[in-house]
Formats: C-alpha cells, structure tokens, sequence
C-alpha cells in the first residue's frame, strides 16, 4: 500500500513538473518573415542553361557544366535555393527544361525531319469493258 502511495506521489510529481514547464516555458519568438532574396533574370537563365545542358549530355557532371559560367558549387546551390522558394520560378524552370526535352527528343527530331521512305503504290483503276 505505502509503495502504491508512492507511485501515484511520483506521478502527481512529475505532472507537477510537467504542468510547470508547459505554463512557464517562454513562447517562441516569431521571426519576421524574411522575403526570399530576388534571383534575377541572368541567374535565372544561368540556372536553366546549367540544367539544359545536364539534360543534353547524361555524362556532364555539375562541376562540368558550371565550368564555362565559372561559376563555384557552393554560389549554384545558393542560387538553387533561392529558385526553389520561389514556386513561380520554379514552374518556370520546369517548363523551360520540358521545352528544350521535346525540342531536343527523338519524336521531335523524326517529325522536323521525316526521312524519304517507300513510296505507296498508285491505286489500280478499273477499266470498263464496252
């Protein structure tokens, strides 16, 4: 009995203390909403020429297609990020990259230049007998 008293004074205890910290625990400061930094248009055409050419060549490692810009992989993901808190360019990206992908398939390619095949043979007119 003592040990059962015991137990239920250690849970009323730890509630105490549990009730204590949820009163007295300091709300979280709101932080002011910083707007997302503006990504210009150069750097958003930087972002999109780096991933076209990604697309183009399977093999091009991001350091590879940053070479030519000159631009360091640490300054590209920082760009990245700021596209990406941005829905509106986001949505831009993906659309200039389909764009380039159904110009660059090989439907496309087929379609902008049919190869000359077999001609169909010219349909059998009938003669009528007089």
């Amino acid at each position: 009995m003592i040990k059962r008293i015991r137990y239920v004074l250690l849970l009323l205890a730890l509630a105490a203390v549990g009730v204590s910290v949820a009163v007295f625990r300091p709300q979280a400061e709101e932080l002011e909403e910083n707007e997302t930094p503006t990504v210009s248009e150069s750097d958003l055409q930087l972002y999109i020429s780096v991933y076209s050419a990604m697309q183009e060549n399977h093999d091009l490692t991001i350091d590879s297609a940053l070479a030519p810009h000159q631009m360091a992989l640490d300054d590209f993901r920082q760009l990245e990020r700021r596209i990406q808190g941005q829905p509106r360019l986001v949505e831009r990206v993906r659309q200039a990259l389909l764009d380039q992908a159904k110009a660059h398939s090989a439907f496309a390619q087929a379609v902008a230049s049919p190869t000359p095949g077999p001609t169909p043979p010219e349909p059998k007119r009938h003669r009528k007998k007089p």
